[in-house]
C-alpha cells in the first residue's frame, strides 16, 4: 500500500514539475547558442540508457549558432529523444539519428527514430498542451518543445510512418 501511494505523489509531484516548467516559458533568454554541444549534452543523458543509441551527423564544417534560449533547447533536445525512446517495445534496439546541416540562413536539425510512428488521426493533436497518449504523461512535453523552438524564431514539423518511426524537422534562422 505505501510503496504505491508514495509512488502516486511522486507521480503528482512530477505532473505538477511539468505544469510549472510549462508556465515558466515567458522567462525566455535568447541567447547566441551553438547547436552541437547543446544536443550532446542531451545525448549525454540517454547514454547509459539500454538498448538505445543516438548517433549525431554534423553536415556542418564549422558551429552552427542561433538565438536561443540554451536551457529551453536543451530541454527541447531531452523531450524529443525521451518520446523516441519510449515510442519503442521495450525489448527492441532504439536508434535516433541526429543530423544537422546548413544553409545560408537557417540551421535545420532532424532527428529520426525507430518507433511505432504516430497515428494519423493524432498528426494535428501532438503540440496541444493536455494532450498525451501515455498513461504517465501530462501531455506537455511537445507542447513545450513547439514553444521553445518558435520562442528562438524557429519552426518544427514532422512526418510519421506507422511502425517506421518519426522524423522531426527542426529549423532556426542562423546568427
Amino acid at each position: 500500500f505505501s510503496k504505491s501511494f508514495i509512488e502516486q505523489i511522486e507521480s503528482l509531484s512530477k505532473i505538477a514539475s511539468e505544469f510549472s516548467n510549462f508556465a515558466k516559458m515567458p522567462d525566455t533568454k535568447l541567447e547566441q547558442t551553438a547547436i552541437l554541444p547543446v544536443i550532446e549534452q542531451a545525448r549525454e543523458v540517454f547514454r547509459s540508457a539500454e538498448n538505445v543509441e543516438i548517433i549525431v551527423t554534423n553536415r556542418n564544417e564549422i558551429s552552427a549558432y542561433i538565438q536561443a534560449d540554451r536551457d529551453q533547447l536543451l530541454r527541447t533536445f531531452n523531450n524529443l529523444f525521451k518520446n523516441a525512446i519510449e515510442a519503442i517495445d521495450a525489448d527492441a534496439e532504439c536508434n535516433i539519428n541526429v543530423l544537422l546541416y546548413n544553409d545560408n540562413k537557417n540551421a535545420y536539425i532532424e532527428i529520426k527514430d525507430n518507433g511505432k510512428g504516430i497515428p494519423t488521426t493524432l498528426h494535428d493533436k501532438i503540440f496541444v498542451p493536455n494532450f498525451t497518449t501515455k498513461t504517465s504523461g501530462t501531455g506537455l512535453g511537445l507542447a513545450f518543445v513547439k514553444q521553445a523552438i518558435e520562442n528562438a524564431g524557429g519552426n518544427i514539423t514532422f512526418t510519421s510512418v506507422a511502425d517506421k518511426g518519426t522524423t522531426f524537422y527542426l529549423s532556426f534562422p542562423l546568427v
